[in-house]
């Protein structure tokens, strides 16, 4: 799925991060930093096997870098490029079980 919960208010959030688990044995839900935030980290969390942050390389001198917190760790979201190429890195986020 991607982007589930983009333009729903929180209520419709926590309702649907609710019912997703339960559609698949398996799923891998794509969503960005805001959307992910609050209501359904919290109803998926328990949900969880693997995270991953996707970490977006830009060659833009002018690039506005960003990150998200997760499990008390500063994650990576946008980065300027170490070289002219743009490209982007899979990063797996650490779990503290």
């Amino acid at each position: 799925m991607d982007s589930p919960f983009g333009s729903l208010d929180e209520i419709y959030r926590r309702q649907v991060a609710k019912s997703i688990p339960k559609l698949a044995n398996q799923l891998i839900i794509l969503v960005t930093k805001t959307q992910w935030r609050g209501e359904v980290q919290g109803e998926t969390k328990n949900y969880i096997g693997k995270e991953y942050v996707l970490v977006y390389y830009s060659p833009k001198p002018d690039c506005k870098q960003d990150s998200i917190l997760l499990n008390g760790v500063d994650y990576p979201l946008v980065q300027q490029s170490p070289n002219e190429f743009e490209y982007t890195e899979i990063i797996e986020v650490g779990r503290d079980n």
